[in-house]
């Protein structure tokens, strides 16, 4: 009997630990395959000539707002199939590798902007007007204190929001990270905060086990508060992301694209492209400032 492609599937992210968010990107792929074939994908279907089929089919269907899709997402979903085919090639399930197109994706300017950091400056103090409980904590300190550590450590949403006390260190205005909390579960990093930071931390520390910021909600909900408090504080919102494309453009303005990478703890090359903002640090442009003038024998004249 030929095994579903499911069913490889559900070996292959239990080896390789795949988180939840994973899980269900690679079901919405599989959800695509089976619909493209009209039936559900069998190993037998791990055929170049059938995947490269899906892949152009894929890229001629329009997306759900009727526009046509990236090539970015297509070559998503050419890199998600390969990986679960090399698998069941290696257990010999699939009769051979995959060999399949490549799928140029062009490189863009970047599209997503920071906060500045005047805009950081007033969501905090805005923040800090906010009124009632999160997580059994006043809200003004619970926000305040979260947007400053995101600005000062560039770390991610939820990496910054399983961060727990026995990881802070006020005396030494440090914070770590752990691997374990951080997308793709790497390493420990050691990030450090103000010492202002470090003061409003100390008004609500609690025991090292706790959470330093707890959240009591509807799950998500936060990205819907921090629009509510972007439009009081007049910022243009920008989501958490935009706090971390901040912490990397300030880090790029001072010490340059190095700088950035290290801060953010990235391995991707094309990191300035995606997290400097070019209003904050300026990146390569077609600036006249550098070329030598030329001698044109005077000033202009109106031709004859």
């Amino acid at each position: 009997m030929t095994m579903l492609v499911r069913e490889v599937f559900e070996r292959y992210s239990l080896l390789r630990g795949l988180k939840p968010r994973s899980v269900i990107l690679y079901d919405m792929l599989w959800d695509r395959f089976d619909g493209f074939l009209g039936r559900p994908a069998t190993v037998a279907d791990f055929d170049d000539l059938v995947v490269s089929r899906y892949l152009k089919w894929r890229a001629e269907t329009p997306g759900g707002r009727g526009k046509p899709l990236s090539p970015a997402s297509v070559r998503k979903d050419r890199v998600m199939i390969a990986a679960v085919w090399n698998y069941a090639a290696k257990k010999r399930w699939a009769a051979e590798f995959p060999e399949l197109p490549k799928i140029k994706v062009p490189k863009r300017l970047p599209t997503g902007r920071a906060y500045t950091a005047d805009d950081v400056s007033r969501l905090v103090r805005q923040a800090k007007h906010r009124i009632g409980h999160t997580g059994g904590l006043p809200s003004a300190w619970w926000w305040s204190t979260l947007l400053y550590t995101i600005y000062c450590t560039g770390e991610r949403f939820e990496a910054a929001t399983s961060l727990r006390w026995a990881q802070v260190d006020l005396d030494r205005c440090r914070v770590v990270f752990l691997g374990s909390t951080r997308k793709g579960s790497t390493r420990d990093i050691e990030r450090a905060i103000t010492p202002d930071l470090a003061a409003m931390l100390r008004m609500y520390q609690r025991q090292p086990e706790d959470l330093v910021w707890p959240w009591d909600r509807k799950s998500r909900s936060q990205w819907a508060s921090l629009k509510v408090l972007c439009r009081t504080a007049g910022v243009q919102y920008r989501g958490f992301h935009g706090l971390r494309r901040t912490a990397a453009s300030y880090a790029a303005l001072a010490g340059g694209a190095a700088a950035a990478t290290q801060l953010l703890d990235h391995s991707d090359p094309n990191l300035q492209r995606v997290y400097v903002d070019p209003l904050i640090c300026p990146q390569e442009s077609n600036s006249t400032a550098a070329l030598p003038p030329l001698d044109l024998g005077g000033g202009p004249r109106k031709p004859k």
